[in-house]
């Protein structure tokens, strides 16, 4: 059986990640790792969530993004370079929010509970680093972005995965 070369995937990102002196790994969802500095990665579609988080930037942030996987890999980047401006307390309260939110989730699975989520305050400045950095770097994001689909792309091919 063929499998996914994750390590290809993971080599890319980790290019594109080495000026903000982080690593990455392919996972099932997107996060970051504060422990060990690690951009966790994913390319899984999740057609809703990707659709309601479009719609938070563009509401709260006038941005239109054009790709989810560049801006939700620019949101753990933010992570990294953002949550040093926030003290244990406000980390340990946006947890303990992201929790119950997460359970409002499992019992009531409404749009608003995900807006919720996107409006914790380690999350909104998360994403505002994201975006910011992706305008003022539109170039660099775009030109890698298509390098990694090429990669994505080709071993789909390889897999005979069709898109």
């Amino acid at each position: 059986m063929k499998f996914l070369n994750e390590d290809l995937l993971v080599s890319l990102v980790d290019d594109f990640l080495e000026p903000f002196g982080l690593d990455s790994d392919f996972d099932s969802d997107f996060s970051y790792d504060p422990d060990d500095e690690r951009v966790y990665f994913s390319i899984a579609v999740s057609e809703r969530a990707d659709r309601l988080f479009k719609q938070y930037v563009l509401s709260h942030f006038h941005f239109k993004i054009s790709n989810i996987f560049m801006i939700s890999l620019l949101h753990e980047v933010g992570h990294a370079f953002t949550l040093g401006n926030f003290s244990k307390m406000e980390i340990k309260t946006d947890h303990f929010e992201k929790e119950t939110i997460e359970e409002m989730l499992d019992a009531d699975d409404s749009d608003d509970i995900y807006s919720l989520y996107f409006d914790l305050k380690i999350e909104k400045v998360a994403t505002e680093w994201a975006v910011n950095y992706y305008k003022e770097n539109t170039k660099r994001c775009e030109d890698f972005y298509s390098k990694f689909v090429t990669a994505l792309r080709a071993e789909y091919k390889r897999l005979g995965v069709t898109e």
